[in-house]
């Protein structure tokens, strides 16, 4: 009886709680996929420019990724959660980043 009990708790937890790909924090990988394509494209615009200034380079970095979060009508903080949840399945993660690649590469040519 215990053991039954205890199996049905696990289930009623596993049933009820929320899986982040359904947290509305949580971007879609396609999106998160976009979004990191821009976050990269503007790392190379940073990085093209010849600045004397850490400080700079960072004000500008800081700068145009919330343009990009902008243009994708996300919050930083939905941003920052989808990072970490993509990132927890470092096998996903890394087919992600190919494909940011690809993106990157395709927009190159």
């Amino acid at each position: 009886m215990k053991k039954l009990l205890i199996i049905i708790s696990l289930l009623f937890f596993i049933s009820c709680s929320k899986t982040p790909t359904e947290n509305k924090d949580v971007l879609k990988e396609k999106e998160f996929i976009e979004v990191l394509t821009d976050i990269q494209k503007s790392q190379a615009l940073v990085n093209s420019k010849a600045d004397t200034s850490q400080a700079i380079r960072l004000l500008r970095t800081n700068t145009y990724n919330e343009e990009v979060l902008k243009k994708h009508k996300i919050r930083k903080e939905q941003y920052n959660k989808s990072v970490e949840y993509y990132s927890a399945d470092p096998s996903n993660f890394n087919k992600i980043l190919d494909q940011v690649v690809k993106n990157l590469n395709k927009d190159a040519n």
